[in-house]
């Protein structure tokens, strides 16, 4: 594939991830911050445009900023995450439409830009490759969010298991070994993603499905944090430094129910089957 053609499909398809996860959720709950830990939804769709629009345009291309409202409220060096619900954002319609333009301009620039192989940022379209890369980690911070939302559940489209899928396992052992892990090749890794490197595992045991709280609940019910033989060395000595009996964030509520505190506030923690 002909490079500016992977960037523009790249872009495309990153794109679509970000407007799809999105699509489902309604208006009022873009808006929403569902955590402390997290921004509104909708902060992060535009703040990838506005991360677009200064790489691929005003880098590039030397185009003026859009807006210098933009570039101070979707910057996330000057606004933390507990304070972007407070800020004027954009609404999830005129977010969409303000990325929308970005991209345009920053396919127009594409098109006549040449990958110039002594400038760092454009040889190989690394530039582009970062850009596409950062929409693809705050669909991960999305997904995070979505997860964290109460006001109902996501819409899922997921085929069902077929018939043949048996029951898994809780454990599978991972056979140790020596693996490759960075790179010395591909353009678009990022500094902390270079150099190729060998890493030597010895085998271990992992579970088949993330740990749930019930489960977790569980372990501590049944003095986990009192067995030394599930805790490392390191773990261990954390543990006894602090006399630590449960999670840190976790407290009992006066029915006898688990709760996490963070940041002065309460969340209901254990749901049956959470």
């Amino acid at each position: 594939m002909e490079l500016k053609e992977k960037v523009a499909t790249g872009l495309e398809e990153v794109r679509d991830r970000s407007l799809g996860l999105l699509d489902p959720v309604p208006e009022e709950d873009q808006l929403r911050q569902h955590s402390p830990l997290m921004s509104p939804l909708v902060w992060d769709l535009a703040h990838v445009g506005n991360f677009e629009e200064l790489w691929l345009l005003r880098v590039v291309a030397s185009h003026p900023s859009t807006s210098d409202a933009f570039d101070d409220m979707y910057n996330p060096f000057v606004h933390p995450r507990f304070d972007r619900a407070t800020l004027p954002l954009l609404g999830p319609r005129e977010a969409r439409t303000y990325i929308s333009e970005v991209r345009g301009r920053a396919l127009d620039v594409l098109e006549d830009i040449d990958l110039d192989p002594s400038d760092p940022i454009l040889d190989q379209g690394y530039v582009y490759g970062m850009v596409i890369q950062h929409e693809h980690q705050h669909d991960e911070t999305m997904l995070a969010t979505l997860q964290l939302r109460q006001s109902g559940a996501y819409p899922l489209n997921e085929p069902p298991l077929p018939s043949s899928a048996g029951h898994l396992t809780e454990e599978v052992l991972v056979e140790g070994g020596a693996s490759i892990t960075g790179t010395d090749i591909e353009p678009w890794a990022y500094d902390n993603e270079r150099s190729a490197h060998e890493v030597k595992l010895s085998p271990f045991w992992i579970d088949t499905a993330p740990v749930t709280n019930a489960a977790f609940q569980d372990f501590v019910g049944q003095g986990g944090y009192d067995d030394r033989t599930v805790w490392s060395e390191v773990g261990w000595a954390w543990r006894c430094s602090g006399s630590i009996r449960a999670p840190e964030f976790w407290s009992r509520e006066g029915g006898g129910g688990w709760a996490r505190r963070r940041y002065g506030q309460v969340e209901e923690l254990l749901k049956k089957g959470a």
